[in-house]
């Protein structure tokens, strides 16, 4: 119950600055809030592994979660980044199942963590809130066949530049050539992201190099012409739009 006093008005700016967070009913809002707790994490320190049993649904308040899978061989491949406004978690604590997949903390990030009997005891007291996680589940199942649908259908380029965007938005900071990407972005994270081989990604960001678009030192990213990525990309959100959402470029976090 001390979270409530330790939540700062910047972080429940973040928190609202996710469409279906701010949708909930205030009262809603405020229980959540009320019984969470800060958790801090620190670079590639573990949230969750996969095959846990549920013990929380969190908030990201700062920094950056990485949803990834571990192969046979023991190697990781990045499947996802939350950015702070998202909300995980939550479908092991539906439907009692253990972690799908691990979550590290990618940046040094703060979370706020709802336990496993609050959660339940918050469906039982807002009788809307399960009406509410379903139509959270139903966005995040229309943004994965977004991207289905663009693996099946788009050029590599359109789709690099969408994913590029949509980091852009939640990791993104504006300096004076152009937007910088918070995050460490190897070619073999962002192979990883998009189902490419990196020598594909390679090709790619070479050739926007080379052209202006994009600017890269050491796994950082620069997004140098913005506009003619959106340009670029406007395909990929097309799915979204037809589903109905206002969808501004980069906005992924109002689906996941």
């Amino acid at each position: 119950m001390k979270s409530i006093f330790q939540l700062s008005e910047r972080h429940r700016a973040v928190l609202l600055s996710n469409p279906w967070f701010a949708g909930l009913p205030e009262a809603l809002r405020e229980d959540i809030i009320t019984r969470g707790q800060l958790r801090t994490l620190m670079p590639d320190e573990c949230l969750c592994r996969r095959g846990e049993d549920p013990k929380g649904w969190y908030g990201v308040l700062e920094g950056a979660i990485r949803l990834s899978s571990v192969s046979c061989e023991g190697q990781e491949s990045v499947m996802h980044f939350y950015d702070p406004g998202s909300w995980l978690g939550d479908l092991a604590m539906i439907d009692g199942l253990p972690r799908a997949y691990d979550s590290y903390a990618h940046l040094p990030s703060v979370l706020l963590q709802i336990k496993l009997a609050d959660f339940v005891e918050l469906q039982q007291l807002h009788p809307t809130f399960k009406q509410q996680l379903l139509e959270l589940q139903c966005r995040r199942v229309r943004y994965l066949l977004s991207i289905y649908e663009a693996a099946s259908t788009q050029a590599l380029e359109k789709r690099l530049a969408s994913r590029l965007l949509i980091l852009a938005m939640g990791f993104g900071s504006h300096t004076s050539e152009g937007v910088s990407i918070a995050l460490h972005l190897p070619q073999e994270t962002l192979a990883q992201l998009l189902g490419a081989s990196r020598q594909r990604i390679n090709q790619v960001l070479k050739l926007w190099e080379a052209e202006r678009m994009i600017e890269q030192k050491y796994g950082r990213i620069t997004l140098l012409d913005k506009p003619r990525l959106e340009r670029m990309a406007e395909e990929c959100e097309r799915p979204l739009r037809e589903f109905g959402y206002d969808v501004p470029f980069g906005s992924a976090r109002q689906f996941i």
